[in-house]
């Protein structure tokens, strides 16, 4: 392999000669040197150079006659007019021979001469020309050019291996350790050049396993043959080091089987370094596949997989006579841990227990104590011998997934009559090690203990401690006590119970409770996907051996249940509710039809058989049959009912049936379980499949709550309000009733963020002005209890983040309302009642945060005024919470004529507003609902309900429904001329109602937030009349950008806004308000113009395509009702919260060109600028990550497609479809499109999954687009690139130039232009489509084409063109003013995101490989930005450092108000002066040196507060820090402050006269002189060797007038370079400039604070830190100390943690972010103050042991409290290669 590696040089060496010597640039006599890395090395090559100039004809001859008369003989390269003397230093040759004796000679005979050596010395190198270097054949870069010029045009390597190759160079690129300059790093890859193939040996070097370059991955596209190598080094590096550092077995567990690490460990041990060897990257991945499947069936074992038997697997043990199992918990780890107890009454000789497992388990996965198990297959069986009572302990563990299952097991030769029923719901196994010492464990206990319950003798014992009791056959054991007695005898009572010589030990623990805690949504869930029923005995629910409470409402629901079964009871009242937990139900007696009464009263009889209740039960058997027969009944009774007929009395008494009246007047009506549509409703859910899956928000929505809205009872109208405990119970409510109007769970987060955002955007009331009141009306809003929520839970974030509660917003607020007893506000007029409210509420500020209480935080903020509301005198408010008033319409509703709130046949409704003649109705509708027997049981009680005991006609097909009061319409005039904002709450109308209104008037929508729990269901809708800032802003940033618009055409941008995302127009004003270009706002702005284009690209007659905003779908923004977390389309419940998702647009397909509709989803992610290549490959991943988690989470295929969460999941998608498209509609964004395809033909088959979720049109448009709108792009292009993303290249024209162009416009100018790289869609025929991604033709992202088009820039062009296309006024230059959208003062926005605000890249995580991110503006991660950098020498510690700066630097432009920063550097070692280039460009820094230093030191800084005798203060810091470097006695330090006061006095300015202090102030030079002169002050002693020295060093500038202030020198980065200067020089510099700079930071004032972001203003770095901090200059702590108010930060590095000090020199407790690199003196307590771990602890080892073990270039970083994070630097020189 060497040989063509020699072959290379030698060719290389003729080269360079030859072309030199025809070029003319050879000289005579000049000598070459060429350093090879040992002597076989230079041996080769002169071989290899000798046999081609032989072959070539080129060899000539020389011979130098030595001075001992030898002769030294060589040969020369033969040139044109000129021969090169090859001279290779071998055979014992000297170096005086080669670079002395020979060199002159050849010098002196003018003949040119190569040196080849493997050691040349310095002089040689000197006085030759080095051929590594820059511009000479074998400089390192030129290679790498070479080499890479080779590979891409080798015609022998495939693209393959051509890849790789370009993996290998990049990597030595990069690689720091590597010896560029050595042409031996080389060698492999050269004769790979020349061999055409890619050997098994030469992948280790490559740090890959071996790869068949020549038949794989040859029908792969660049992209993912990169991606495959990719993946291959990292698994080699990981691999590599666990071998190396790490422990193989344990790092590797996770990734491959025992078997296959071992065989990496057998490779290792005999291989050594080369074990890779053994492996090729396709057998890695094929064990790591085999691993992953086994951890896709993760060992589970249900109590049904569990048997166990005597002798012989006959005679079977079952589970509910001679077997009691009980879990430790209902929690999936606690159902791992499993008790047992055995009942061996027919004493069998041995006992069998047979586990059957769904994976197979190792022998090392089980532990069985002393018992003996065989293995049969998967199945285990443990054989356990008989001893009367035995104990015993199994360990079952599936080691791949570390799930481990415990088995305590006690078997006992006795009838389980004599103990289960006592010991089934309470009993766990106290397993001891000394198996004498287990016990069977009895928790919560009573007074009374009974043991062989059915027995007829009594024998009644006390219990004592310790006692033996006896229990023979026929005898009933009572062992009782006092409930006194039992808490004395407190925890542990050991007993034994003798039952018939067999004896038991217990240990009974009264105290300990042997229930948990379960809620309705758990029993919903369990008892559907365990098809078993829960038990209700005596308030406990019971499920097999598990035992449950219930807390006071769930608990209250369920005994009235019980009162239901008990009491035969059809209908009741109850008095008392509320008031008492013990709930008597008075019986109501109805007079049914015979069918009705038997089947009700059987149905209850089967409840009452099964020992369960309704909300227990599962409808399975004997009860599932039962209630079938009782909704037949009730269905019959109904059958024979005609149009315009009255009620029976037993018609009207069926509906009463299951309900119960609250209150004396008839205040609440409630539906039990009892009630038919419930039932019929738990019927259709039995249907559903993987129940168990469904997340907590799709089980909430398992309920018909919706299905019956209104219900009339005595001609009131109740309506259905939102209280679940039970999720079988429906609460009704007078609809005049207002105490529940405002009240909806997402009230409170409304009102929380409500007010945020508008401190938020208009800051400038709050601070610029001063104005600390927020004026809040609530209107029409119930009790306010969740509006008083939400607001007490402002305050307690607030009080969070920053305990001043000085600082607090107060609030005035309005309420309207009758009622003011009853409001939650009033609970502010008395102290102990606030107090008892806000503990009811579990509402409290975090410990420690506050001295202050919430009630005395609360009293004092907040004031109240009531007012009674008349509808049109309103006090001013900056917002208004109002939910409109509703009235009980006098015309009938038909239910086919209002759009329905059901989907998925009525498994999931709500209630929807909609359009009815001019009026909004909100009702029960039926329109584009499915025909189901559940919907048509509703749509029966529904029509029922409207006429109940009325006396009135039946009609069917009408409903109860309501619409907004007349009188609302009017007063919202009144409410919307007295506030800024309008926030209507759980409006009962669309977007349409308020859409009408923008067109007549001024009103604007500001920000809405969906439901999306049915067709037309909105949180809240925000409206301002004040919309003239808004449309300005917009106006504004367009004018900026070249684009006319009028008023219409911001309204229309307005519009598609609000069509796409509800939150988008208040970001961006707020945005806009901060800065002139903000990020956001462009990319909003930008996909206005891409939705367009998009609508008009994806344009066909066969699909309806509607965009939505992919951040709103994912709660990405958070909306109000549905944070991010909890909203059903939420990243995190659709399973893709992780990576690199696209947050743009969603563009989903209706195709109707089938039999049966289909759904496409078409990620786009876009991008506007210059786009560089990182941007567009992170667009790439982020459309494709996309496409792949809306295929998992929509449509991945299998049983899983049917179960309850995907439909869930995807009707969500649909409703959202729906919506989206009604407000592409409402907002006239294509009026082209016919939107009715969605919103009416097809609208029940998407709603009801009649349909088909389809990636079919993947063929023809890919998986998702990236959409770049770039500047130097000339015209439009598609292409398929990386994982078949459709790139979609537009000009940076059309981010503007489409933007007020219509869509169907845009359509016409795609196909009139008819480009040829443009993809047309509409022309497409979609039919027959199967989604075969291999037709598209894909290609690599190429770099050159794709991003470095050097096509004329056309931004100008296009911009100076006068008009555009559509004749709109273009303005011609591009001004970059201030906006301002307002009159007053413009505030900037809360930072958007992370990437507001510096960011500065520490490095990579070292456990996920994402970025590290230090974001020193931004408080909520640092309170200050003082860091600590430490790291022994060589660690990288300096490397770090530079990065920081460098980034600090360069990010200053995102710092708040872009305020440039001044980086002050005292630079101990030269790291940072002039010598250090890269950093110096890098930086633009300037370098000062310590003479004639710029600034003086004696110069008076005023502040804002008033500082007496300044001259005196400053003369005595002076002195005192000369003092302290110099130790000057007390008579020297009187001394030099009197020479100080006297330089001032001489310079005019008087201590006691602050007019005098502007005048010039004198220099160190002018004190030195007036020292020098004054011939009474002795010399000669500390204090003049110290004046002296300074005197003569010229430390600082002698002339006052070439001075100036420090801070503003202090302008970008400024580096004193202090190295080659004494200690004392340095020590006086650095303290010097620390006092001025801490009096000028005084006297700077504070930094502004924008939000949470603070703004930095300047930055110290003391590098090698330790040669001053042991010095305790004061000046330093107080800058650490009280920096941070005034955007001051400190860095200070140094090599041990121990230089920090401690007592009062412990500067570590001014640091908030350590940066720790190898250290090497490293002691346990230095890792204790650092990251607080306690003294000895585990932790604290880990972490000792990890620093100690760092390699270079790699550190543990700690921010703030954040824990501990393993970082990769970013090096300096890797981040200055990227800015080259």
């Amino acid at each position: 392999m060497l040989n063509e590696f020699y072959d290379f040089i030698a060719k290389k060496i003729n080269s360079f000669f030859q072309t030199a010597a025809a070029d003319g640039t050879l000289l005579k006599g000049e000598s070459f040197c060429l350093k090879l890395d040992n002597e076989e090395m230079v041996t080769e090559v002169d071989n290899a150079l000798e046999e081609l100039a032989t072959s070539n004809k080129s060899k000539g001859e020389y011979v130098f006659q030595c001075g001992d008369g030898t002769l030294y003989k060589t040969y020369t390269l033969k040139l044109i007019d000129d021969e090169v003397i090859i001279a290779a230093q071998i055979n014992g040759m000297t170096n005086d021979f080669l670079c002395a004796t020979l060199r002159n000679a050849a010098n002196e005979q003018q003949k040119p001469l190569l040196m080849i050596s493997a050691n040349l010395i310095d002089s040689a190198k000197s006085g030759s020309r080095d051929m590594s270097a820059r511009g000479m054949p074998f400089y390192a870069e030129n290679l790498m050019t070479e080499i890479r010029q080779m590979v891409n045009d080798s015609t022998q390597l495939t693209n393959t291996e051509k890849r790789i190759l370009s993996f290998e160079l990049t990597r030595r690129d990069t690689d720091v350790f590597s010896d560029k300059a050595s042409i031996y790093e080389y060698k492999d890859l050269l004769a790979i050049m020349s061999s055409g193939k890619i050997e098994v040996d030469n992948f280790p070097g490559f740090r890959l396993f071996a790869v068949d370059g020549k038949v794989e991955y040859q029908t792969y596209s660049n992209n993912q043959i990169d991606k495959e190598i990719k993946n291959n080094n990292e698994l080699f590096e990981m691999i590599d080091r666990s071998i190396r550092y790490g422990n193989i077995e344990v790092d590797l567990s996770r990734v491959f089987e025992n078997r296959f690490i071992d065989r990496i460990e057998s490779a290792h041990k005999s291989e050594g370094e080369n074990w890779s060897r053994l492996f090729t990257y396709a057998e890695l991945i094929a064990a790591k596949e085999k691993f992953l499947d086994k951890i896709g069936n993760p060992l589970k074992i249900d109590n049904e997989n569990i048997l166990f038997y005597g002798d012989m697997p006959l005679n079977v043990l079952n589970a509910d006579e001679n077997l009691l199992i009980r879990n430790e918990g209902s929690q999936t780890a606690k159902k791992r841990n499993k008790n047992f107890i055995v009942f061996n009454s027919e004493h069998y000789s041995k006992i069998h227990m047979q586990v059957t497992c769904n994976a197979k388990i190792l022998n090392s996965g089980i532990s069985a104590d002393d018992t003996t198990y065989t293995k049969e297959g998967k199945d285990i069986i443990f054989e356990f011998d008989r001893d009367g009572v035995s104990f015993h302990k199994l360990e079952i563990k599936d080691i791949t997934n570390d799930i481990t299952y415990l088995f305590k097991i006690c078997i006992i030769d006795i009838s389980a009559e004599y103990m289960y029923g006592t010991v089934k719901h309470n009993f766990t196994i106290d397993y001891k090690k000394n198996k004498k010492n287990s016990r069977i464990k009895l928790a919560g206990i009573t007074a009374n203990l009974i043991f062989n319950k059915n027995a007829e003798k009594l024998i009644s014992c006390q219990l004592e401690d310790n006692e033996i009791y006896s229990c023979m056959y026929g005898e009933r054991l009572l062992i009782y006590s006092s409930d006194e007695e039992l808490s004395n005898f407190g925890s542990g009572i050991n007993i034994d119970i003798n039952f018939a010589g067999i004896v038991v030990p217990f240990v009974l623990f009264p105290d300990e409770a042997k229930s948990s805690e379960i809620i309705g949504r758990k029993i919903l869930r369990d008892k559907l996907s365990s098809k078993k029923s829960f038990e209700f005995d005596d308030d406990a629910i019971l499920s097999d051996s598990q035992e449950f409470y219930a807390k006071a409402y769930l608990l209250r629901e369920l005994r009235i249940e019980q009162q239901f079964i008990n009491g035969n009871i059809k209908a009741g009242v109850v008095r008392n509710f509320y008031t008492t937990e013990a709930v008597n139900v008075e019986k109501t007696d109805l007079d049914l039809s015979e069918e009705l009464e038997t089947a009700y009263t059987e149905m209850l009889a089967a409840f009452k058989n099964g020992k369960t209740i309704p909300t227990l039960a599962y409808l399975g058997g004997e009860l599932l049959d039962s209630v079938k027969k009782y909704l037949r009944a009730f269905e019959n009774m109904f059958a024979g009912l005609s149009d315009g007929e009255n009620l029976t009395t037993q018609q009207e008494n069926a509906l009463l049936l299951g309900t119960i009246e609250v209150g004396r007047n008839t205040d609440e009506i409630l539906f039990t379980p009892f009630h038919p549509l419930n039932l019929k409703y738990q019927l259709a859910l039995l249907e559903e499949n993987g129940i168990e899956y469904a997340t907590d928000i799709v089980l909430d929505r398992l309920n018909s709550i919706n299905l019956l809205p209104y219900i009339q009872r005595s001609k009131r109208i109740f309506k259905a309000s939102d209280q679940l405990y039970s999720e079988e119970w429906k609460y009704y409510a007078p609809v005049e009733n207002k105490k529940y109007r405002g009240s909806r769970r997402y009230v409170p987060k409304l009102v929380e963020e409500k007010i945020s955002e508008f401190i938020t955007h208009f800051r400038y009331i709050f601070e610029d002005i001063n104005n600390k009141t927020v004026r809040i009306n609530l209107i029409n809003m119930g009790d306010c209890s969740e509006v008083f929520i939400g607001l007490t839970q402002f305050f307690i974030h607030v009080i969070n983040k920053n305990a001043d509660v000085d600082k607090l917003v107060r609030f005035e607020l309005h309420i309207y309302t009758d009622d003011i007893r009853g409001n939650a506000f009033s609970n502010l007029r008395e102290y102990s009642t606030l107090k008892e409210f806000l503990s009811e509420q579990k509402l409290a500020v975090q410990a420690g945060t506050s001295m202050n209480s919430l009630e005395g935080i609360l009293s004092k903020n907040v004031a109240c005024y009531f007012h009674k509301d008349n509808g049109k005198n309103y006090e001013y408010a900056h917002i208004s919470f109002y939910e409109m008033e509703s009235e009980i319409t006098s015309e009938q509703a038909t239910m086919n004529q209002i759009e329905t709130g059901i989907s998925l046949d009525g498994i999931l409704s709500g209630i929807p507003s909609s359009k009815y003649g001019h009026k909004y109705r909100t009702g029960y509708g039926i329109k584009y609902a499915a025909k189901t027997e559940l919907v048509g049981m509703a749509s029966l009680y529904n029509a029922l309900m409207q006429v109940e005991s009325s006396g009135n006609p039946y009609q069917s097909g009408t409903s109860i429904s309501t619409q907004i009061d007349e009188k609302a319409e009017d007063k919202m005039e009144y409410i919307y001329g007295n506030s800024n904002w309008v926030v209507f709450v759980d409006p009962k109308v669309d977007l349409d109602f308020f859409s009408e209104k923008e067109a007549k008037s001024d009103l604007l929508i500001i920000h809405y937030s969906d439901q999306y729990t049915s067709s037309s269901g909105y949180d809240a809708i925000t409206v301002t009349r004040k919309s003239q800032q808004y449309s300005m802003v917009i106006q504004e940033y367009l004018k900026i950008k070249g684009v006319e618009a009028d008023v219409d055409d911001v309204h229309r941008i307005i519009n598609l806004f609000n069509a796409v995302n509800g939150d988008w127009l208040l970001r961006l004003v707020s945005s806009k308000k901060g800065s002139k270009d903000s990020t956001f706002s462009r990319e909003k702005i930008s996909i206005v113009a891409a939705i367009k284009f998009m609508l008009a690209f994806l344009k066909h007659k066969d699909i309806v395509w509607v965009p939505v905003s992919l951040e709103e779908m994912l709660r990405v923004s958070g909306g109000v009702g549905l944070s991010k977390d909890e909203g059903v389309l939420s990243a995190k419940n659709l399973g893709f919260e992780k990576g690199p998702t696209s947050d743009d647009l969603l563009f989903i397909g209706l195709d109707k060109s089938g039999d049966t509709p289909k759904i496409y989803l078409y990620p786009t992610e876009v991008k506007t600028g210059n786009n560089e290549v990182a941007v567009i490959k992170k667009a790439f991943e982020q459309a494709s990550a996309t496409a792949e988690g809306l295929h998992a989470a929509f449509n991945p295929g299998g049983e899983i497609m049917d179960t309850i969460l995907y439909k869930v999941n995807r009707n969500f998608l649909m409703q959202m479809l729906v919506i989206s498209c009604k407000k592409m509609q409402v907002y006239h964004v294509d009026d082209s499109q016919n939107w009715d395809e969605v919103l009416d033909t097809y609208r029940e088959a998407i709603l009801n999954e009649r349909y088909f979720m389809s990636e079919n049109i993947q063929e023809l448009l890919g998986k998702g687009a990236v959409l770049s709108f770039r500047k130097g792009l000339m015209s439009r292009r598609t292409s398929f690139k990386e994982d078949a993303i459709n790139f979609i290249e537009m000009p940076e024209r059309d981010e503007f130039g489409l933007i007020l162009k219509e869509v169907a416009e845009i359509y016409e100018d795609i196909h009139s232009k008819r480009d040829s790289e443009f993809l047309l869609f509409d022309e497409c025929i979609v039919d027959n489509l199967t989604g075969d991604l291999s037709k598209l033709s894909v290609s690599a992202l190429d770099e050159k084409t794709t991003l470095n088009d050097t096509e004329q820039d056309v931004d100008n062009t296009y911009i100076s063109s006068g008009t555009s296309n559509d004749g709109k006024k273009m303005s011609g230059t591009t001004p970059d003013p201030e906006l301002n959208s307002n009159p007053e003062p413009n505030p900037k926005s809360e930072p958007e995101d992370e990437e507001d605000g510096m960011n500065i890249l520490f490095g990579l995580n070292e456990q996920n490989g994402q970025s590290v991110i230090w974001r020193p503006n931004d408080t909520t991660q640092l309170f200050h930005t003082n860091t600590g950098i430490i790291g022994t020498m060589g660690t990288g510690k300096t490397q770090f450092t530079k990065s920081l700066i460098t980034q600090l630097y360069r990010e200053q432009i995102h710092n708040v108000d872009g305020k440039g920063l001044g980086i002050l550097i005292f630079d101990y070692k030269g790291d940072y002066n002039e010598s250090k280039t890269d950093f110096v460009n890098a930086t633009n820094a300037t370098i000062l040196k310590p003479y004639h230093l710029p600034f003086n030191p004696l110069a008076l800084v005023k502040s804002s507060v008033f500082k007496p005798l300044l001259p005196t203060h400053t003369a005595n810091a002076f002195k005192d820090t000369l003092s302290k470097v110099y130790n000057l006695g007390p008579k020297q330090q009187a001394t030099l402050l009197q020479c100080i006061m006297d330089a001032y006095t001489v310079s005019g300015i008087n201590p006691g006269n602050p007019a005098t202090w502007d005048e010039e102030a004198p220099t160190f030079d002018q004190v030195y002189q007036r020292y020098a002169n004054d011939e009474e002050i002795k010399k000669g002693d500390s204090l003049a060797a110290a004046l002296d020295k300074l005197h003569m060093f010229q430390v600082f500038e002698a002339n006052p007038s070439n001075t100036k202030s420090l801070f503003e020198i202090l302008s970008g980065v400024v580096v004193i370079d202090l190295s080659g200067y004494d200690a004392d020089i340095q020590s006086l510099i650095v303290a010097i400039t620390l006092d001025l700079f801490y009096s000028q930071m005084q006297a700077a004032g504070s930094s502004k604070m924008d939000g949470n972001y603070r703004q930095l203003t300047k930055m110290i770095l003391v590098d090698e830190a330790d040669n001053f901090m042991r010095e305790g200059f004061p000046s330093l702590k107080k800058i650490l100390k009280e920096g941070r108010e005034f955007g001051v930060g400190t860095i200070l590095s140094t090599q041990f943690l121990k230089h920090f000090g401690s007592g009062e020199d412990d500067y570590s407790k001014y640091i908030l972010t350590w940066v720790v690199h190898n250290v090497s003196d490293l002691k346990n307590s230095d890792v204790d103050f650092v990251f607080k771990t306690e003294a000895k602890s585990q932790e604290n080892q880990v972490l000792f042991n990890a620093i100690k073990s760092l390699e270079k270039h790699h550190s543990i970083v700690k921010m703030g409290n954040g824990k501990p994070v393993y970082v990769k630097d970013k090096a300096f020189w890797e981040l200055y290669k990227e800015f080259n």
